[in-house]
């Protein structure tokens, strides 16, 4: 499951959920860099996370700045 949250500080990054855990996977948008964690993903799992994230990189920057403005945001994907 892939997230995004309110308030998040920058880069503009998404959080990915794998077997409960959210807060230790974290890629940054327009890089897709994995920001720094304690664990990691599966290689298959990362190579397909951030495939999906170039392929929804606009989507994901608009609803990153509607976060930022308060406003809603939609589901991508």
């Amino acid at each position: 499951m892939i997230l995004m949250n309110y308030n998040d500080h920058a880069p503009p990054h998404v959080h990915v959920k794998y077997q409960g855990n959210v807060g230790s996977y974290r890629i940054e948008i327009k890089t897709r860099y994995w920001m720094k964690s304690n664990k990691e993903l599966p290689s298959t799992l990362r190579k397909m996370v951030e495939t999906w994230v170039e392929a929804h990189e606009q989507e994901l920057l608009e609803q990153w700045r509607n976060a930022k403005n308060n406003q809603p945001v939609l589901i991508v994907g």
